[in-house]
This record gives structure tokens, C-alpha cells and sequence, in this order.
């Protein structure tokens, strides 16, 4: 009999572990994903379209920075470049974002006195994102995106010297995007760009018509 117990308390335990396995289980599993696939990202595990806030990815990068040295003329730049991106399709992504960037110079007069001269380019963007190849590469994309910048021409406080003008760049950039994603919907994107538009204007943006970033969202 003590025998008989202890081989129905052991069934017993099996059994509540199982159960308590298939409780447990990841959602994603109970409705037919396969494990380690990653998860839909615009729709839920049931098949169900996600909701808008949920297709958005929020993110950005630096998109300038340099280390000036006043000994050497050379400025301090840095430029800022937040992003809202929307997941419209399993393979196209759409989003917008907004450039700023700010440089400060530290100079000399004639007199020894040191100036520190200022600059300021902001603007927005729009760029489209299409996945080519996910069974052979996937987070591959396509990518093309047009921005307007207003360029600021010269630095501002120099003495005895006017304000100086501004200018507005249009560029449209084509290329592509390589996106490690982590999660559903973040990731780190490295983008190899080009200027279809590069002229002399667009040098206060870009010292050449490749335009190499990192971004996250």
C-alpha cells in the first residue's frame, strides 16, 4: 500500500508539472509560432492588427560630432536628429524626423581677444524604408528619404560684422539600411546614403555626397 501511494504521489506531481508547462507557456507558442521566431510586427500572436501607438518606434541619434580646437580653428559641432518612425507593413516602415545642429567656434581678433562665434542648421525629414530580401537578409531595407535643412551661412557674434544670411537645402538621399532589430519593434539602424542633390551649399551639411549614419529606433 505505502507503495501504491508513493507511485500515485508521483503522478500526481507530473502531472500538476504539465499542466503548470502548459499555464506557463509563451503566448507566442500556444498559437502555432514556432520557437525562436520572431514575433509579427504588426500583428499580435492571434493574428489581430496591432494598434497605432504600438506600430511606432521612437528614437534618433547623433548625426554630427566634432571636438573643436581653438588653437587650430577648428569648430565644436554636435547635431541631434530624434525620430518617429510607424511600422505600415510587415516590410515598409515610414517616418519623419527632425535635424538640428549647432556649432561653436573659438577665435581670436586682432587685438588677442577671444570670440566665440556660433552657428545654428535645423530642418526635418521624411524617408521610406522597404525590407527587400527577409527570407535571405533579413533587416535589409531600401531606403530613400528627402530633407530640407535652413543653413545658417557664416558664424554669428562677430564684431562690427552684419548677422549673417540663411539658406535652404534640399536633399534626397537614396541607399540603404542594414536594422538589427531588439524586441518587436526597436533596433540599431546603420544607413549608407547618397546625396542626389550635393552641391556647393551642401557642404555646410555634408563634406561629401556619401552619407554614413547610425540611428535607433
Amino acid at each position: 500500500m505505502i507503495h501504491i501511494r508513493r507511485i500515485l504521489f508521483a503522478v500526481a506531481l507530473m502531472s500538476s508539472g504539465m499542466a503548470f508547462g502548459q499555464i506557463s507557456e509563451d503566448p507566442e507558442d500556444r498559437n502555432g509560432e514556432s520557437k525562436g521566431r520572431e514575433p509579427l510586427r504588426t500583428q499580435t500572436p492571434e493574428g489581430r492588427p496591432l494598434p497605432f501607438l504600438q506600430r511606432l518606434r521612437v528614437g534618433g541619434g547623433v548625426s554630427a560630432l566634432q571636438l573643436g580646437n581653438a588653437q587650430y580653428g577648428r569648430p565644436f559641432i554636435i547635431g541631434l536628429s530624434p525620430v518617429v518612425a510607424y511600422q505600415a507593413s510587415e516590410k515598409l516602415i515610414l517616418g519623419v524626423g527632425v535635424d538640428y545642429q549647432y556649432a561653436r567656434l573659438k577665435a581670436f581678433d586682432t587685438a588677442g581677444q577671444q570670440l566665440n562665434l556660433t552657428a545654428n542648421q535645423y530642418g526635418g525629414r521624411g524617408f521610406v524604408m522597404y525590407e527587400l530580401i527577409p527570407s535571405l537578409v533579413p533587416g535589409l531595407y531600401a531606403h530613400g528619404e528627402l530633407a530640407g535643412t535652413s543653413i545658417q551661412t557664416g558664424y554669428s557674434n562677430i564684431p562690427g560684422q552684419a548677422a549673417p544670411g540663411r539658406i535652404t537645402v534640399t536633399s534626397p538621399l537614396v541607399g540603404a539600411t542594414y536594422s538589427q532589430r531588439i524586441g518587436r519593434l526597436a533596433g540599431i539602424n546603420v544607413s549608407a546614403l547618397y546625396n542626389l542633390n550635393y552641391t556647393s551649399q551642401s557642404q555646410y551639411l555634408y563634406s561629401s555626397p556619401f552619407v554614413f549614419r547610425i540611428m535607433f529606433f
